[in-house]
């Protein structure tokens, strides 16, 4: 049990790395996929209860001196009717309980952030807060870098269409379909080969191939992505959600790491959010989760 939330069942899971790779360690808080909205569950899915998991996500990690918090996407939902302005308030009310987190929090833009409002109106509302840090954040881009007790954390965008293009789902667009633009690959290359430290990747979609149910999950151009990470030779690992599975590769040195949502379950029945601990000669990763009367909906971890 967890002692400072004694309803949570706390998990750790290692991984050592070179030694000379992390001069520092750091906490970094991670949650993903929690959808808030006031809109009817669907089969497990209990979109209104993702604003108490959220609370209850920043009292258990805000004791834990974390160096920063950061949402891994689809940090809200939609009406089944789409509605501008209640999809505005979900995320207002989502951001005021995650701007309670005692430190720099961020977020990583899901495809469901994108439906009823734009890129634009979304960073308009949930602020990506570095104060203080070595960082190179436009606060109004779906992508960017920080650095934080040597190393550089990089943060990406897959929310756009093959030409470039925005996502906004209320005018269209296949949400199975994500790419990453020139653009950004250029950025990310001068980003991973500048960094005098070794660097953590941040991105809602996974940089590997995963089709469930007759669905695409991940980056189209995920491997163009993956042979710039590669080359790099400075990624220590990449996390991302979407999946709301969790799931562990190692690619060509480069582990990844797919985390479980927030949205499966009444807020009495599950919860779901990790931390992830960097320190000189290994990485952690504690799951923090509570699973009440969902036998059967419990996937096993490859973590």
């Amino acid at each position: 049990m967890n002692p400072n939330s004694p309803f949570l069942r706390k998990t750790s899971f290692k991984f050592p790395i070179e030694e000379w790779r992390v001069q520092e360690s750091c906490h970094i808080a991670l949650a993903t996929d929690s959808h808030y909205a006031l809109k009817e569950d669907l089969d497990d899915k209990c979109y209104s209860d993702a604003l108490l998991k959220m609370v209850e996500f920043v009292k258990t990690v805000n004791p834990l001196g974390c160096d920063f918090a950061i949402h891994l996407g689809d940090f809200k939902d939609e009406d089944l009717v789409p509605n501008e302005k209640s999809t505005l308030e979900y995320l207002e009310k989502m951001e005021h309980e995650f701007s309670k987190f005692k430190g720099p929090r961020f977020h990583c833009l899901g495809n469901h952030d994108l439906d009823s409002i734009t890129k634009k109106q979304f960073l308009e509302i949930a602020e990506n807060s570095g104060n203080g840090l070595d960082s190179r954040i436009e606060p109004r881009s779906g992508y960017y870098a920080f650095d934080l007790k040597s190393i550089r954390f990089v943060v990406l965008d897959a929310n756009y269409d093959e030409f470039g293009n925005d996502h906004f789902f209320r005018r269209g667009g296949d949400w199975q379909k994500p790419f990453i633009p020139e653009k950004q690959h250029g950025w990310l290359k001068n980003t991973l080969d500048d960094s005098p430290y070794p660097c953590v990747l941040f991105i809602h979609h996974p940089l590997y191939a995963y089709v469930k149910n007759g669905h695409s999950y991940h980056v189209v151009n995920h491997m163009e992505i993956r042979a710039i990470l590669e080359a790099s030779q400075k990624v220590l690992a990449v996390f991302n959600g979407h999946m709301h599975e969790e799931m562990y590769h190692e690619l060509n040195g480069i582990r990844y790491f797919a985390l479980n949502s927030m949205l499966e379950g009444t807020f009495v029945q599950r919860n779901c959010f990790y931390v992830f601990e960097i320190q000189p000669d290994r990485m952690r990763i504690d799951r923090y989760e509570r699973f009440h009367k969902l036998d059967g909906k419990r996937i096993n971890s490859d973590i």
